[in-house]
């Protein structure tokens, strides 16, 4: 579905959706193309392979904004801000079911594996950027 983060969390029917990747990155692909404050300059300051990644990031991005800013009540913005960052530990453990996770976690598992491809070793994915960039009304 694609709905703008507000309208999203109130739809039952978009918040119980699983995605597949394809999907999900469509729905991000969307979201940085047709949100009032989009992203365009991906498509001149950026090669054409990276367009992909860098909507899933700014659809990160924007739904945090979104969800403290947009939701008109502070507390609902709090508990959705909380829910964003139980998706995100989702992802890392690979239980990704939001659309911007979904999109996250396929490119996060290819970087995860060229890491391990590199170092020929086990490791652990690793949990900077998107996690680092800051949640609208946390510090």
């Amino acid at each position: 579905m694609l709905l703008a983060p507000k309208d999203f969390v109130r739809n039952p029917a978009a918040m119980a959706a699983r995605p597949t990747i394809p999907e999900a990155q469509s729905y991000t692909r969307w979201l940085a193309t047709h949100h009032y404050e989009n992203f365009h300059v991906v498509s001149w300051l950026l090669p054409k392979r990276l367009h992909q990644d860098f909507y899933n990031i700014y659809s990160y991005c924007r739904w945090a904004d979104d969800l403290g800013d947009e939701m008109g009540d502070t507390a609902e913005s709090l508990r959705l801000l909380a829910w964003w960052r139980e998706s995100l530990q989702a992802m890392y453990g690979g239980q990704a079911t939001h659309p911007v996770f979904v999109a996250l976690g396929g490119a996060w598992s290819c970087i995860y594996a060229v890491t391990r491809m590199r170092s020929g070793s086990a490791c652990r994915m690793p949990r900077a950027p998107p996690c680092s960039l800051p949640i609208s009304g946390r510090m």
